[in-house]
């Protein structure tokens, strides 16, 4: 066990995560002054996506009459389609969408709420990485897309870099006052943010977008924290066949899980919205609560959910559609108060990062460890999140070599004194019986690497 460790800790100092999909320049376009991304899509992580599995088909025989008169679902295509096989208009955003929009338990003692867009943007400026300032002017949302658009500027190596000092828990970090209303979930000042991509052939993937002033890193064998960056975009994958929910992706540390819709718990007040846990400090999503160990084995890098203030994102959202190369703001007819989408501009289009660069190891700041700096860089934005996916998976992890993303069709249940009853080894323990045997291995293999093998593998 000693060994496994050391080579544990060997790996995550050494090896690398996959960084996210660069985008490339944008370039304005007449279209009702719309803007176009270009994006490679020859970076597609998962080619051949097979969406005709047996549960998927059961699953919609069930849903959708007549679906049986058809042999299988069409398949989902790259971005972007021809117009005739899209199945929504430029800025519509259907009611079911929001109908069926996750619900997010936000951690009890949660530090780091989420915040507006708007009001965090004003606490920084514009700063290449060489440190040479871009502009000292106020930030808004508007400028952003304004430095986005301007065709002599590459905005990839910007970073929004705080005025002020944030190591003290200044409120635009902390959102403390940004709890959900008891009885509505609405959070008043921290919008998400949905953008609507039509993936064809009656395929639309809803992402919901969720923002933290501040990511606060995770505690390794009882130091840290390590990790921490300035920002926070976390989200969460609806994708829907002719309005139907089939699959639910969440992001967690890069990575994340992805389920069959109907494997997901659903809310007690309205059962077609399923529920996500967003554990403490990083934010990163899971289907259950309880502790949930990734990256390293025997639970030594570990994130904690459990059922704290339940947040509805779908009560104070900024909407959009992206075809693959238009980004555009919510139509009136979808949302007839989208009067800050069109004053926010593109704002979306900026490529760079959303918090200050690492802290330089002379900066008293900062600290190092042999697993990560205690701060490190912001992230990018919503669209370098692999909006053009095919599978449900944003990338594959370093480890992922075989880059499997199977949707999982049990709830992967946290561990620790605050987990509930069910299968902790996903679909595998699933299937054994008797039900003591399943009981026997589960607690054979609690914590140990074999169990997050057979996540990785059968999950």
């Amino acid at each position: 066990m000693m060994n496994y460790t050391l080579f544990a800790l060997v790996v995550i100092t050494l090896v690398p995560g996959i960084t996210s999909i660069p985008l490339g320049s944008n370039s304005n376009s007449n279209d009702n002054d719309d803007n176009q991304l270009i994006i490679n899509l020859n970076d597609d992580y998962f080619k051949d996506y097979n969406t005709n599995d047996e549960e998927t088909l059961k699953y919609i025989e069930s849903s959708i009459p007549n679906f049986k008169k058809q042999q299988n679902l069409p398949p989902i295509q790259s971005l972007p389609i021809i117009k005739s096989e899209r199945f929504l208009k430029k800025g519509e955003i259907p009611k079911y969408i929001l109908d069926y929009a996750p619900l997010v338990h936000l951690y009890t003692e949660e530090e780091y709420l989420p915040y507006d867009i708007e009001d965090y943007v004003k606490h920084f400026h514009l700063e290449f990485r060489n440190k040479t300032i871009l502009t000292n002017q106020t930030l808004s949302l508007k400028k952003l897309g304004e430095y986005a658009n301007d065709p002599n500027l590459n905005t990839n190596d910007l970073f929004l870099t705080s005025d002020f000092e944030f190591n003290d828990n200044p409120d635009w970090l902390t959102g403390k006052q940004n709890k959900p209303n008891l009885s509505s979930g609405l959070i008043k000042n921290a919008p998400s943010v949905l953008i609507v991509v039509d993936k064809g052939n009656g395929w639309v993937d809803a992402y919901w977008f969720y923002f933290y002033s501040f990511n606060l890193g995770p505690f390794v064998m009882g130091g840290g924290p390590y990790g921490n960056h300035i920002g926070d975009w976390e989200h969460s994958l609806m994708r829907f066949y002719n309005g139907l929910p089939i699959f639910v992706w969440m992001s967690a540390h890069g990575g994340g899980g992805g389920y069959h819709y109907k494997a997901l718990e659903k809310s007690d007040i309205d059962s077609k919205k399923p529920i996500i846990f967003s554990s403490r400090g990083t934010h990163a999503n899971y289907a259950s609560v309880g502790q949930h160990s990734h990256d390293l084995p025997f639970g030594m890098l570990s994130d904690f959910t459990d059922r704290g203030p339940l947040w509805d994102p779908s009560k104070n959202y900024l909407g959009y559609t992206w075809d693959g190369e238009i980004l555009s703001p919510v139509s009136n007819e979808s949302k007839p108060d989208n009067f800050k989408e069109l004053n926010y501009g593109d704002w979306l289009l900026f490529k760079g990062h959303w918090g200050d660069d690492k802290l330089s190891p002379e900066d008293p700041r900062q600290r190092w460890s042999p697993f990560e700096w205690k701060f490190i860089e912001g992230p990018t934005g919503p669209l370098t999140k692999h909006l053009n996916r095919i599978k449900l998976c944003q990338r594959a992890k370093w480890w992922n070599f075989w880059k499997g993303c199977p949707p999982k069709n049990f709830i992967k249940l946290g561990e620790g004194i605050e987990k509930e009853d069910g299968i902790v080894c996903a679909n595998l323990f699933g299937w054994i019986r008797p039900f003591f045997l399943r009981n026997l291995l589960e607690n054979l293999t609690w914590g140990g690497g074999l169990c997050n093998l057979m996540n990785l593998i059968w999950g």
